[in-house]
This record gives structure tokens, C-alpha cells and sequence, in this order.
């Protein structure tokens, strides 16, 4: 049996070993967070549903063989909601707006990098990301397309856990600070958990993966804003640990806390 890569992290709220070495950019003070102009959502429209989703989606089948398991538990869902997944791949791009959305238009909340390389941030806002904002009058603004986009019926995915560890199998400590969001748009989230499964043959290669979908969590509005934000998060926390913690989610690299 192969030995397993060992990384060692010291923060697991802000330690990132996604690689990609961008150099971070602030949006520029007019960028939109929603666009309504309809020349713009045209485009937008045949660049998601006409060439990234198939081609994406038949990427993600073949090279990586997704699979999907509780698409009966968001089937009944209507109107918008919030998608919380576990942030283990660079896919964990397109998972939420290709398993979650329900042939939705989906959206993906991301860390600024995403949105400084040069030359492709119109291109990636068409595919639906948008990015944390760098000040607070942008975040205005932020809030202000999150709850248009769910007004629209449109899905929403967060990663709590904000930074990627690859095939990372246990779910790191979040905060219940995104999860402001549905709680005053009161609407539904649901779980997202990415699991590794090994393979038939070649055991000792890279892991396959498996999404899995959890029921919906509804905020609680007997609660008070900090509390319902507490509860939800924590519904969320507790589905990711049960799902994660399945004796055939393989190890693939060990991740250790630093001594």
C-alpha cells in the first residue's frame, strides 16, 4: 500500500493549500455584484447553460466520476436557497451549480483571488461567482444581489470552511457568520458534503468523489438573528461531521496538526 502524503496545518480557520498563488487585486469601486442589463444576461445565459455546464458536467463524469447521492432531498424545494459545502477541490467551483441547483441558475460566494486573474473576471461573474467584497460599502452592494439572486429563485453555495485543503476528510471549524444570509432571507439551506471513494482498480491512485445532499435546514425565527445563526450553522456542522465521518471516506493525504 501506497504511504500517504502527510500535510501539516497551525490554523485550520485560515491555513490554505489550494496552490494556486494569486496575487489578490481589490474589485474596482463600480463592480457589480448583479447585473440586470439584458445584453449581459444573454451572453451570460449561453455561456452557462449552452457551453459550460454540459461540458463541464461531462468533464466532471469522466475524469473525476462524480457522484451524487440525496438528490431526492432538494427535489420538493421552490423558490431560492443557500448551498453549504466542505472546500476540498478546485471543482468545488462548479459542484453546488452543477449537483445543487436543480438546473437552476447557480451562483458561487468566493474568496477575491478568484477574481484577480487578469482578463477573466466579466467571464467568471457570467458563470455565476461572486466575489467577497473588500470594503464595507461593497458589501452593501453584496447583499444587496445575494437577496435578488434568491428572490429570482436562483441557488446560492457558500464553503464555510473558506480555504481548500484537497481531499481533506474531516471537516474543519467554521463560524456562523455566512450564515446571516438565509437567516433574513429566511429560506432554506442544504448540506453539501464531498467525500472520497476508493477505486475499483488502481487503488493507491487519487481518490474518486462522492457529493452528498443533505435534507433542507430551515432558520429558526423564534430565535434571535445571533442565535439563528448559531442553530443553522450548527445543523449544518453536525450533517458534515455524520457524513464525513463514514468509515469508507479514504484517506488520500493525512492532514496533522503541527507541533
Amino acid at each position: 500500500m501506497k504511504k500517504k502524503k502527510t500535510v501539516y496545518y497551525n490554523d485550520p480557520l485560515n491555513d490554505d493549500f489550494a496552490g494556486t498563488k494569486i496575487t489578490r487585486k481589490d474589485l474596482p469601486k463600480n463592480f457589480l455584484f448583479y447585473h440586470s442589463n439584458p445584453i449581459w444576461k444573454f451572453f451570460s445565459f449561453i455561456l452557462y447553460y449552452i457551453i459550460a455546464v454540459p461540458v463541464i458536467f461531462l468533464f466532471l463524469k469522466i475524469a473525476y466520476h462524480v457522484k451524487v447521492v440525496g438528490k431526492k432531498n432538494i427535489r420538493h424545494l421552490k423558490g431560492g436557497y443557500f448551498v453549504y459545502g466542505n472546500h476540498t477541490q478546485i471543482i468545488d467551483a462548479f459542484t453546488g451549480q452543477l449537483f445543487a441547483s436543480r438546473r437552476r441558475k447557480g451562483y458561487i460566494v468566493a474568496d477575491p483571488d478568484a477574481t484577480s486573474i487578469p482578463g477573466i473576471r466579466g467571464l467568471l461573474s457570467m458563470l455565476g461567482v461572486i466575489p467577497i467584497p473588500t470594503s464595507s460599502e461593497e458589501h452593501v452592494r453584496f447583499k444587496e444581489a445575494i437577496g435578488k439572486h434568491i428572490r429570482k429563485g436562483h441557488v446560492v453555495t457558500i464553503y464555510p470552511e473558506a480555504h481548500i485543503w484537497p481531499y481533506c476528510t474531516h471537516i474543519r471549524p467554521f463560524t456562523e457568520g455566512s450564515f446571516v444570509y438565509p437567516c433574513e432571507l429566511n429560506v432554506p439551506v442544504v448540506g453539501m458534503v464531498m467525500t472520497y471513494r476508493q477505486r475499483r482498480f488502481f487503488k493507491n491512485a487519487r481518490p474518486y468523489p462522492t457529493i452528498h445532499l443533505s435534507r433542507p435546514f430551515y432558520p429558526n425565527d423564534s430565535l434571535s438573528l445571533p442565535d439563528r445563526k448559531l442553530a443553522l450553522r450548527n445543523h449544518v456542522y453536525e450533517y458534515f461531521l455524520d457524513i464525513a465521518s463514514d468509515e469508507d471516506n479514504v484517506e488520500y493525504i493525512a492532514y496533522r496538526k503541527a507541533k
